[in-house]
């Protein structure tokens, strides 16, 4: 009987590639804060706007047919001028000439392919910028590149660094929505990573956790949390930090925040100077903070252990 040849199943030149059409792509590009806030105009690199707060609420009662008299310049109630740096962001796409004229899987066009995923990229630096920017005149001797203050160090009034001695708990969550109440603000928002986001599902004070008999499901999450300041829709960031001791929360009312724009985002192809085709996505803003007692943060706590 004749020897039978085995082959392999990729075996032979003749037989054609099997490739699909597509790319999987799974790198977060979620942006909440970017979504959530507002959007403003800057009219030059420091952008300004003032603030002020009403007098602590007093006695008051004057006896009937009484003079007017009084210091009224010292009565005056005079808003201060608060600032923050535009800041500059861009990428630049760049594909070669042969790249470009050859044939991709899942590609029909390499050039506009690669700009979509800059911009993509653009729009997660921008909300790392907004939350976590630290503020850079750009006038240093070694030309700095300007840089915006975001949330992280922003916010100062209501910020409170535990330096790693707190565990984070209910209590923590529920102190920091009345520091925002006593100064006026409201406690719509709350951004937590991953881990305090878990700690926060275990709140038992304003939560029920029930089986749902027809979805044969459990619920055992907390998206919204109703405390006796305001109710609070919580989003998960992927920019605030995490790390031991170093876990934050911000928490916040989105109405005084805004994206403050010198240039709105531009898409634009540049002239060539060599065998490739460029392009640009650039931006310059800055984080408008509004009225800084309208938010607060925890910083540098330990997780709950969940």
């Amino acid at each position: 009987m004749a020897n039978q040849t085995t082959y392999g199943h990729w075996s032979g030149d003749q037989i054609r590639e099997d490739v699909l059409d597509i790319i999987y792509q799974i790198t977060p590009e979620d942006t909440p804060f970017f979504n959530m806030i507002g959007d403003a105009q800057a009219m030059n690199p420091l952008h300004q706007w003032t603030t002020r707060d009403l007098t602590t609420r007093a006695d008051n009662a004057v006896q009937e047919g009484e003079e007017f008299s009084g210091n009224f310049a010292a009565d005056l109630v005079l808003p201060a001028r608060v600032s923050n740096i535009t800041q500059t962001l861009r990428k630049l796409p760049r594909v070669p000439r042969s790249r470009q004229s050859s044939t991709h899987v899942g590609i029909q066009d390499l050039m506009a392919d690669q700009i979509q995923q800059r911009s993509v990229e653009f729009k997660t630096d921008i909300e790392h910028a907004l939350l976590r920017g630290s503020l850079n005149s750009g006038a240093s001797a070694d030309a700095t590149a300007r840089r915006m203050d975001g949330y992280f160090h922003a916010v100062t009034n209501n910020k409170f660094d535990y330096d790693s001695n707190e565990t984070f708990t209910e209590t923590h969550f529920n102190n920091l929505g009345e520091h925002l109440w006593n100064d006026g603000g409201r406690a719509q928002d709350a951004l937590v990573n991953a881990n305090m986001k878990r700690s926060i599902s275990t709140f038992t004070d304003s939560s029920t956790k029930f089986f749902m008999a027809d979805d044969r499901k459990v619920v055992n999450t907390i998206s919204v949390y109703e405390s006796d300041f305001h109710t609070t829709s919580i989003h998960l960031s992927r920019d605030i930090r995490t790390g031991v001791g170093t876990f934050d929360i911000f928490l916040f009312d989105r109405s005084f925040f805004a994206k403050a724009w010198l240039d709105t985002p531009i898409i634009e192809r540049l002239p060539k100077t060599g065998d490739a085709d460029t392009a640009v996505v650039i931006a310059e803003l800055t984080l408008e903070f509004g009225n800084e007692n309208a938010a607060g943060s925890y910083i540098n706590l330990q997780q709950s252990g969940t």
